[in-house]
């Protein structure tokens, strides 16, 4: 179990989102060609909607339970302890932000606090010059990424001008 906690965070601090870790969970089920499930044991992994949807629910759970939940915890204590003890805001080396975000880049860690998905979040970071703008320490984000030709960036800004309109109410001085 330690080695596949193992895999899975490495793929969580990589970047790696869900669809990816679910893709490569699944072909390497398909590879071993066996699958456990509680009260049945071992069995053949025949690769049915079923046996999938097990192996999707055992990473969701493994990320929410064991990454996201306990190790991010641990990694929250330490960071917040290492960050008082040595009277630092940020440290170069902080795992939380990794565990948590999947990367130490404030602006992708922006990126997802607003709502966007880590993927979209490292897509608009790498392709999009001024996606957010900060503007008396609030953040606020570019009205561009509305019209993005990644259509996944597109739905997430609909959908966070939907849910969190005043994330896109700059100023008009800003323009």
């Amino acid at each position: 179990m330690l080695r596949w906690y193992t895999v899975l965070l490495t793929q969580w601090m990589e970047g790696h989102g869900l669809r990816s870790i679910m893709s490569r969970a699944l072909r390497y089920r398909l590879q071993q060609g066996t699958l456990y499930i509680k009260g049945q044991g071992e069995i053949r992994y025949e690769s049915t909607l079923q046996h999938r949807n097990i192996v999707i629910s055992e990473i969701l759970k493994v990320l929410e339970d064991v990454i996201l939940f306990s190790l991010s915890n641990y990694f929250l204590k330490f960071s917040n302890e290492y960050k008082k003890v040595h009277g630092v805001e940020q440290f170069d080396n902080d795992w939380y932000g990794y565990i948590e975000y999947g990367t130490t880049k404030q602006e992708t860690i922006l990126l997802q606090r607003l709502g966007f998905t880590r993927e979209s979040a490292t897509y608009i970071r790498t392709n999009v010059s001024n996606a957010v703008f900060l503007h008396e320490g609030k953040p606020y984000l570019n009205p561009i990424l509305l019209e993005s030709s990644n259509i996944n960036v597109r739905k997430e800004a609909n959908e966070i001008r939907y849910n969190v309109p005043e994330a896109f109410s700059m100023p008009d001085f800003m323009f």
